[in-house]
């Protein structure tokens, strides 16, 4: 890990869902497979929502003319990618 880079707590991210390549997922209307995802330099503590280990995960951006909207995504050990959002952002 980059000793430079800011970690952050999970208290404001929560596990949204379990994503799969290219299988649809959608924030703020956005499809999140048909963008570039911009990293941040923040590592997020998360909490995985199997074993309840904690992760550190990278922060991402999706940034469109209208809007950008903000992740947290990483592979678990189990190999799945999870997907963290903020409380009041949705995800489907």
């Amino acid at each position: 890990m980059n000793l430079t880079a800011k970690i952050e707590k999970m208290n404001t991210w929560k596990f949204a869902s379990l994503i799969e390549v290219d299988k649809v997922f959608k924030i703020e209307g956005l499809n999140i497979w048909n963008y570039y995802w911009h990293c941040s330099d923040r590592k997020i503590e998360v909490i995985s929502p199997f074993e309840r280990n904690i992760c550190f995960f990278n922060e991402y951006e999706i940034r469109t003319p209208e809007k950008t909207v903000t992740f947290v995504a990483g592979e678990f050990s189990n190999g799945q990618i999870g997907l963290y959002l903020k409380d009041e952002v949705k995800g489907i």
